[in-house]
């Protein structure tokens, strides 16, 4: 039985070639507040409008993805404008609440330019600057203000390549030991829920270490919480972070990596990941399968650089278990190395990176 969170098959990368020791560049901008954007009113819809700088990357881009944190009251629209598209693209609407305000993506965003695969803007050619607009309504009258909403941009190389980082063997030996869920114990997500189970182990970890703010965490509030109607699975990146930052004290975002050397940076940092894999290359095989995207939750290494993980798609015993280095970095590749990072607002995100994240 296939227990993983399913994903939509263009999130698979083409294969690499053999021998190819390259990644794709990425580059992640992470707002912690929108002071410096610029704020204007639309007195129609009763929101308030946020528009980031341009932002000008190294390289011309070929996927975006978006993440935000706002509190609880905030009904957000989500939109990338990059230069020279013919439209705005929404990358979400998000509340916490959806008696109050909708949450979901909007399919049907397809033209020349590009397309929304879910969460995921990919274009149909490089592109290069862009800017980001937030429309944020309060459900409760509440005033909004610029530090009550976090932005978070992540966008992939078009055709740029980098030299993974070396080991950061500071990580090896080193567990965090995060506690134990697995979607086998839910019958209602035993196929779906791996996205929600392994946030709810990253919130049981922040709850545990330092954020007691934070309410004990149920995999079926989880899964509630991050749930996308436009889409069929609980696998929405951006609707995992956006949970989870809404958390008393807690940041998160969604981050393409250039490889394990950079997890190796947030596990030294005492710091768990999720990581987005092939469940069938998780488990060996060599190509991943249609729709077997899955997420794990990476915990540490062993003194010889494997990779620790609790992968929620078995049974609770069998959740805590070693990947050889090799076969999760090839898993992991397939989603571009996609993570969930979590850290304590209050202490900035884990510098590192070379800039990149």
């Amino acid at each position: 039985m296939l227990l993983a969170g399913l994903l939509p098959l263009s999130r698979v990368a083409a294969q690499p070639a053999a021998g190819e020791a390259n990644v794709p560049a990425t580059r992640m901008w992470w707002f912690p507040d929108l002071a410096d954007w610029t704020r204007a009113e639309d007195t129609v819809a009763g929101a308030i409008v946020f528009t980031s700088p341009r932002i000008d990357p190294p390289f011309r881009w070929s996927e975006a993805v978006l993440s935000w944190n706002a509190p609880t009251n905030l009904a957000l629209v989500i939109e990338a404008l990059p230069d020279g598209a013919p439209r705005a693209y929404t990358l979400g609407k998000w509340c916490a609440d959806t008696n109050a305000a909708p949450r979901s993506s909007v399919a049907g965003q397809r033209d020349g330019w590009g397309k929304v695969d879910t969460d995921t803007l990919v274009t149909s050619r490089p592109a290069g600057a862009l800017r980001v607009r937030v429309r944020a309504r309060s459900i409760d009258a509440r005033e909004i203000g610029a530090t009550t909403v976090r932005i978070g941009i992540s966008l992939l190389a078009a055709a740029d390549f980098i030299a993974p980082p070396p080991a950061n063997r500071a990580a090896w030996g080193k567990s965090l030991e995060v506690p134990v869920r697995s979607q086998a114990d839910y019958p209602e997500g035993v196929q779906s829920w791996c996205s929600p189970t392994s946030l709810t182990m990253l919130h049981e970890w922040w709850r545990a270490h330092g954020l007691p703010g934070i309410a004990e965490a149920d995999v079926r509030d989880t899964a509630r919480g991050v749930d996308d109607p436009a889409w069929p699975g609980t696998g929405n990146w951006p609707f995992n972070t956006a949970f989870a930052g809404q958390q008393p004290g807690l940041s998160a975002c969604v981050a393409r990596l250039a490889g394990i050397a950079d997890l190796e940076a947030w596990i030294a940092a005492g710091r768990p990941v999720a990581a987005s894999v092939s469940y069938a290359q998780l488990k060996g095989g060599p190509w991943p399968l249609p729709g077997d995207g899955h997420l794990v939750v990476v915990g540490g290494f062993t003194e010889t650089g494997d990779v620790r993980i609790n992968d929620p798609g078995v049974r609770r015993e069998r959740v805590s278990r070693v990947v050889p280095r090799a076969t999760f970095d090839r898993a992991w590749s397939h989603s571009h190395r996609t993570v969930y990072l979590l850290w304590p607002t209050r202490a900035g995100a884990t510098p590192g990176g070379d800039g990149r994240w």
